[in-house]
């Protein structure tokens, strides 16, 4: 008797998951003629779970590509083309054309792991997506904007390292990984041979005190200083490109007026919006860390013996744009 309580339980599950996924279809419908995709998208995705199909992959790949999000966007047309060859559907040859038009625009990632490097265990993940091991060797299709590369290996702490990507363009990122260790004796028995110890000198009597001259904190805190001036360096390229788009699309579109734009403008001035607030949050965020760093630096206890020491940070401006220059001694 039990075995057809499951296929009942199921039989009656569905219309209601189909019902569900048809509100979130409409509404997500609706909300992307609004261009309000940031709502759109989700519910997309959510309808698509419930009840997967060729329609509503190209409707989430659509959204995404109006909203600037071009590597999910790929992803969902690569899938909807998927779908409609398994089931021989005549809008396969539409899809296509969809996929090939849209791939030339995706920005690529490429992932490097320095030859010998130590890759037990190695997790790799961008903006919160893990990559496979297999996979890195391909290059990443992402969305275009800053990437934030989260790596580990053999459960060690994560770094992190933040990566420019642009619309159409390939940026390239290498891992600092430790060296691989050579491989254990075979023989049980053996026994590695001891490393000599060095003979003391007979001058060095006194003992050895702790060193107070707060050389690792300096250290530490250009460290700090120097992922924060990276980071400014990075937030500022951001904001000139988006305010070059922006500007761009208020002449070409909007007949240099923001409330007479047509809708490639309002496409193209709301991602520009966009990336200009994703570079203000990295320079808050950077200088943050520059402030930090200058903060551990100056107050790094000295020896009385030891020479002054200087730490600088500077804007810089070229006709590339600007930055900051930091140095010092330490």
């Amino acid at each position: 008797m039990m075995k057809y309580v499951a296929p009942v339980l199921l039989a009656l599950c569905t219309p209601a998951f189909a019902d569900k996924a048809e509100d979130l279809f409409k509404s997500a419908k609706k909300l992307m003629a609004e261009k309000k995709y940031k709502d759109a998208c989700p519910k997309f995705e959510e309808s698509d779970k419930l009840d997967p199909g060729i329609g509503v992959e190209l409707n989430l790949g659509k959204c995404y590509e109006d909203w600037g999000k071009l590597g999910k966007a790929y992803h969902a047309y690569t899938d909807a083309e998927k779908k409609a060859k398994d089931a021989n559907d005549d809008r396969v040859t539409k899809i296509h054309d969809l996929v090939q038009k849209l791939e030339p625009q995706v920005p690529r990632l490429v992932i490097h792991i320095p030859p010998g490097s130590n890759t037990k265990g190695l997790t790799v993940a961008i903006d919160g997506v893990t990559i496979g091991k297999n996979e890195l060797d391909d290059p990443q299709l992402v969305d275009p904007g800053p990437k934030q590369v989260v790596y580990s290996v053999d459960g060690a702490p994560t770094k992190t390292k933040l990566v420019a990507v642009e619309r159409g363009g390939t940026s390239e990122v290498t891992l600092e990984l430790p060296h691989a260790k050579g491989e254990p004796v075979a023989d049980g028995d053996a026994k590695p041979t001891p490393t000599p110890k060095p003979k003391p000198n007979p001058s060095d009597d006194a003992e050895t005190e702790p060193d107070t001259t707060g050389h690792g904190q300096r250290v530490a805190g250009v460290a700090v200083a120097s992922v924060g001036v990276v980071a400014m360096g990075v937030s500022a390229y951001l904001g000139l490109k988006a305010r070059s788009k922006y500007n761009d699309a208020l002449a070409a579109h909007c007949m240099g007026m923001t409330n007479a734009c047509d809708a490639q403008g309002l496409t193209d001035t709301h991602d520009a919006r966009s990336a200009a607030n994703t570079a203000t949050i990295i320079f808050a965020v950077g200088a943050a860390a520059t402030i930090t760093g200058i903060v551990v630096y100056v107050i790094a206890p000295r020896a009385a013996s030891s020479t002054e020491h200087a730490f600088y940070v500077v804007p810089t401006t070229s006709s590339e744009g600007a930055g900051f220059a930091f140095g010092g001694r330490f």
